[in-house]
């Protein structure tokens, strides 16, 4: 997908510093596993929707260099990583995932549950 030059330069900066060097991220491309459930997968595709015809760039599945791979990544965005919840609470993900985050990612997460109506508010 093509961006303007100074959000391609964001982008590109952003995965510099978190993006694991062997795989390259799909901009605006959705990506969904046989491995999730059918409503993990389906909440990914409803806020990628949501991201897409918001103008916010967006990748998924993208390996970071921390060891963790978020449902979504955004780096445009307030809140650069979006992880769906389904088997996982919250307190799991804090507890598996976020430890594994750099400082400067620490907290800057959406944490959005699959078992909830989807709300476009909760990603602002």
């Amino acid at each position: 997908m093509k961006y303007p030059a100074k959000v391609q330069k964001a982008l590109n900066d952003w995965w510099r510093q978190h993006g694991h060097d062997m795989h390259r991220p799909d901009w605006g491309v959705v990506k969904l596993s046989a491995g999730n459930t059918y409503e993990h997968n389906m909440r990914v595709a409803q806020i990628c929707i949501h991201l897409l015809h918001s103008g916010i760039p967006f990748a998924t599945e993208a390996i970071l260099r921390y060891d963790v791979r978020p449902d979504i990544i955004c780096p445009t965005h307030v809140c650069p990583i979006i992880e769906v919840l389904w088997s996982e609470s919250k307190e799991d993900f804090v507890e598996k995932k976020a430890g594994k985050y750099p400082d400067t990612l620490n907290g800057k997460w959406i944490l959005n549950n699959a078992a909830d109506e989807f709300d476009p508010l909760m990603l602002e």
